[in-house]
């Protein structure tokens, strides 16, 4: 199975049906009442807590049957605007920073339970960090995991992080206070990884109790893996009743997780999710927004988020050849500059999922969930063809590409499955600069502004 943001993908589904059934009907007493109940069994099979979807359902309907919609907005857009803000309510309402301060040693302490991606996401975090310009430092204090100083230090070193530890040195206190130590002079962020815990594990509470006493962190991060469903909110609540959460990382929400989960086990803690991780390569760690998530969720987007990695990433697009690509007209070359930019933006689902309608746009899995792999071997593909054909300026019969066949070594499908990408890629833009022209122009992060017109489903 692709890997896909199933946290996304499913419950947007789940919601699209819901509020779909607002078109062309009189919205009523019975119908507010179905959605209400639709809603919340969407937010159930998300794996959102019991408690927490009833509540957010609840409200939903009281908002719907008590709330006028302004001047100008339709009943059913209002209805939307309405789970839109419910849904970044649940979620924390707002995006809450890492509060760093530059002439500081910031010591930030991660926990969470074995298996949680915690060691990953610590190097995720390292590298997101290093961008903004600090200087990172690691201190295992694992002494429980056979292997842990060398996993950590492994992924320092691929990421050019020093990582100070003890393989024979069982104190985890020790560890801590000599790595702090160590760094103090040199580093201005200093991320201590700690064992991996289970809310039974007494010892091991105990043990993160008395760190945080000993360290005095400047903030406790608890990484959550987005597939524990509602298991989460009790591992999160145990953590929460011994030490003092400051903020919250979801892990692999691009895999089979259902994510609901993650947001109830935020709720558990009352710390905000600063940060998702979407994907396995180092790069894919976003920042948080409940508002950009809910959009994301209800298929309006996040462009937030999606400029945010688009200057991270340093990508400068033409702007010459940027207006071409906007009318739908792309080259083999700008293939080439497609290719590179999904690569450092997690890929095309990823991008979609924070454009206006992406998910939306008829775009087929395979597309969806192209590997590293395959886009090197169109781009060997693309090698191959003369600068007539890679611009698009002759049409490619059997004979030409049957030689470019021959020139990248690959068999005649996959060229052909590169047209097949490139006319999808232009029937995707077009589609999707249509539906922005209909939308108007000027919008903002306000979904009333941004939903005239737009088929959820």
């Amino acid at each position: 199975m692709p890997l896909k943001i199933v946290v996304l993908s499913d419950l947007t589904k789940s919601l699209s049906s819901a509020l779909n059934k607002l078109m062309g009907k009189g919205i009523d007493k019975a119908l507010i009442l179905e959605l209400k109940n639709d809603i919340f069994r969407a937010l159930l099979e998300a794996d959102i807590q019991i408690d927490i979807a009833s509540q957010m359902a609840s409200n939903l309907q009281e908002r719907a049957l008590s709330e006028k919609p302004p001047q100008g907005i339709t009943r059913r857009d209002h209805m939307i605007n309405i789970v839109y803000e419910e849904l970044s309510s649940v979620m924390g309402g707002k995006s809450y920073p890492l509060q760093l301060k530059k002439k500081h040693t910031n010591l930030l302490m991660m926990i969470g339970i074995q298996g949680s991606g915690k060691t990953t996401t610590i190097g995720k975090l390292a590298n997101y960090l290093q961008q903004e310009k600090w200087k990172v430092g690691f201190v295992c204090t694992d002494t429980w995991r056979p292997g842990a100083y060398d996993q950590l230090k492994q992924l320092g070193d691929r990421i050019n992080v020093e990582t100070y530890g003890n393989p024979d040195e069982n104190n985890a206190i020790k560890l801590a206070m000599n790595g702090i130590k160590h760094f103090k002079d040199e580093k201005n962020v200093i991320i201590i990884d700690t064992a991996g815990r289970h809310k039974e594990e007494k010892e091991l509470l105990k043990e993160m109790k008395t760190l945080d006493k000993k360290i005095n962190p400047d903030e406790i991060i608890l990484v959550i893996d987005g597939t524990l469903g509602q298991s989460a909110y009790d591992q999160a609540k145990a953590f929460a009743e011994t030490t003092e959460i400051g903020s919250i990382i979801v892990t692999k929400l691009d895999g089979t997780s259902k994510g609901g989960g993650a947001i109830s086990a935020a709720a558990a803690t009352r710390a905000p999710i600063k940060f998702i991780g979407v994907g396995e390569d180092i790069k894919q760690l976003e920042k948080f927004n409940p508002k950009g998530f809910a959009g994301r969720i209800l298929g309006i987007g996040d462009m937030e988020a999606l400029i945010d990695e688009v200057q991270r990433a340093e990508i400068q697009p033409d702007e010459d050849r940027a207006k071409e690509m906007m009318k739908g007209n792309i080259s083999y070359t700008d293939m080439i500059e497609m290719f590179d930019s999904m690569n450092k933006m997690g890929g095309m689902r990823s991008l979609l999922t924070k454009l206006p309608g992406g998910l939306s746009a008829n775009v087929d899995d395979n597309m969806l969930d192209m590997s590293k792999d395959t886009m090197k071997q169109f781009k060997n593909i693309i090698f191959s063809m003369t600068p007539s054909e890679r611009d698009g300026e002759v049409k490619l019969g059997i004979s030409r590409i049957n030689r470019i066949a021959r020139g990248a070594g690959v068999e005649l499908t996959k060229v052909r499955e590169l047209i097949k990408q490139k006319k999808m890629s232009e029937g995707m833009i077009k589609r999707m600069m249509k539906g922005t022209k209909k939308r108007g122009r000027g919008q903002s992060q306000n979904p009333l502004d941004m939903l005239g017109g737009m088929n959820l489903g």
